[in-house]
């Protein structure tokens, strides 16, 4: 029977005494009918099926998913007479069946024999030919080692090693072979050339005399030496300029020492009307200043890609007995 209904908490009792009756035949019917309910479903609920006679039980909703528990067409003594007894249920019971079974063409195939693999044994298809040393052979007479033919081997080492002919004349000595890595030498090293690479290379130079290390760095584009603090002493950048710890960019600081610092020795003071009175005098192209007097100094100018000069007037209103700065 299918006929449960959810009775509402505000229905009294005896207004629901056909519901609970209902309700109670259907539970101790076990929900028994030809399909399974599709309505009020609970997760452990059981589901008679009357028409192939078997217990369900629901394990899961959405989508709705019933585990079958028992045939009851016939007797549970006979089910359970079917099943293999456990105390039967052995290794020597396993082995005797599968020896019913074992043999040529049954599909059974063990991964090892007498605890080695395939791997371990000659195929069918192995010979003995000159490929393979003899079971009564010496290992002189075999033909290879490893695969290898004796022509992929040194004879010896750090004694007489095989010259162009295959004559044991030439002396190798690995000892004195830098290893690839962790490794030190001394002498000279000449190279076609080298590549340092990380994500900063470093070169360093100890300086034995001094127990000091300075070092070549490259690091952001830029490219010079490292102080023994590993800080940086001084580097250029891509563009060609330098930099370097005690004077910072050295164009920044030579303008600006340089600048209208730069006096001939022939620059005099005179008064008047100017007068090309001195070399180059007529190409000044600026003045500071004012007043009657005036020397010629000369300027580094700074244009870009190149340095020009020029030279310019200072006017004052004195003359060097004065004692101004001339």
């Amino acid at each position: 029977m299918q006929n449960f209904t959810d009775i509402p908490s505000s229905r009294t009792l005896s207004d629901s005494l056909i519901e609970i009756l209902n309700n109670d035949k259907t539970a101790i019917s076990c929900n028994s009918g030809t399909t399974f309910p599709t309505t009020n479903q609970q997760v452990g609920m059981l589901c008679y099926r009357t028409d192939q006679l078997k217990l369900y039980q629901l394990i899961g909703t959405n989508p709705d998913n019933w585990r079958f528990i028992m045939d009851l067409a016939s007797g549970i003594d006979a089910q359970f007479a079917a099943k293999l007894n456990a105390a039967a249920y052995t290794a020597a019971d396993v082995l005797a069946k599968l020896l019913t079974v074992d043999g040529a063409g049954s599909g059974l195939d063990a991964d090892l024999l007498d605890g080695q693999h395939a791997s371990a044994f000659a195929s069918a298809l192995h010979n003995h030919n000159a490929a393979y040393l003899g079971i009564s052979a010496k290992a002189t007479d075999a033909d290879r080692l490893d695969g290898y033919d004796a022509s992929a081997f040194v004879r010896s080492v750090n004694g007489g090693g095989p010259d162009a002919n295959g004559n044991a004349t030439v002396n190798i000595d690995l000892s004195g072979r830098v290893a690839r890595t962790g490794d030190s030498m001394s002498g000279r090293l000449t190279l076609p050339s080298q590549t340092v690479q990380s994500t900063s290379p470093t070169i360093d130079f100890y300086d034995t005399d001094q127990g000091s290390t300075r070092y070549l760095h490259v690091n952001s584009n830029l490219m010079g030496f490292l102080k023994t603090d590993g800080n940086w002493d001084m580097y250029m950048n891509n563009g060609g300029s330098m930099w370097t710890a005690n004077y910072g960019w050295l164009h920044d600081y030579f303008f600006a020492s340089v600048g209208n610092c730069v006096r001939p020795i022939s620059s005099k003071v005179t008064s008047g009307s100017p007068t090309a009175f001195q070399l180059g005098e007529e190409n000044v192209i600026n003045c500071y200043g004012s007043g009657p007097h005036y020397l010629i100094n000369h300027e580094l100018m700074d244009n870009g890609g190149q340095i020009s000069h020029r030279m310019v007037r200072y006017y004052t209103n004195c003359n060097c007995n004065c004692q101004c700065n001339c």
